[in-house]
């Protein structure tokens, strides 16, 4: 009974991250470092209110995610992949926070925004990370998955701070899908599990 009471915690916590992620991605998207310094620092100066409301929604969203992967059976490497997403994410929240706050020159936000497009890109390796740890003792076709979608953030990672961004979009998206598929997964299991234990 315990274990289903937290795989339903986890769907349902799993669910809210998503949600809240989509919120803070629809606010507002914030620059790469290959748009110059001048046009940064303006961007951040007219946007700063929204870029901080994101952030903060982002850490809310963090929150619920540490949550989801906290209910989840004990596996050593979903712990390791779990810790870099943690520490990877708050850089990415980090970074563009230190720019409103700051209201650097030109060139310093064009270098904070070098360093978010880094922990961006780390932030990626950390998602392939968790869903490849997460599916361990999935069944093969969520395996399959998991694969393809870290196989695409890894090809995000690499690509972003080079300047390849066809995989900028996709890779975000991809990572959603397969956390909806999953918690969703979980809750109806749960659901199934829960019938079959009542008394017939």
């Amino acid at each position: 009974m315990r274990y289903l009471v937290s795989s339903r915690a986890s769907g349902v916590w799993g669910l809210a991250f998503v949600v809240l992620l989509l919120v803070s991605a629809a606010a507002v998207s914030v620059p790469t470092s290959q748009e110059s310094g001048a046009r940064i620092a303006d961007f951040y100066r007219q946007h700063g209110d929204v870029v901080t409301a994101q952030q903060v929604i982002g850490v809310v969203a963090l929150a619920a995610f540490v949550a989801f992967a906290l209910r989840l059976a004990p596996n050593q490497w979903l712990r390791v992949a779990l810790i870099a997403f943690v520490v990877t994410e708050l850089a990415t929240n980090a970074v563009p926070l230190a720019i409103v706050l700051t209201k650097p020159s030109a060139d310093t936000a064009h270098t904070l925004t070098f360093v978010e497009d880094l922990a961006d890109a780390a932030l990626f390796v950390a998602i392939a990370m968790f869903v490849s740890a997460l599916t361990l003792a999935e069944p093969l076709w969520l395996r399959v998955a998991a694969y393809v979608v870290a196989a695409v953030c890894v090809v995000r990672a690499v690509g972003g701070p080079l300047g390849f961004t066809s995989f900028d979009a996709v890779a975000p998206i991809a990572f959603l899908v397969f956390m909806l598929v999953f918690c969703i997964r979980l809750l109806v299991k749960q659901r199934a599990a829960t019938r079959a234990a009542l008394p017939s």
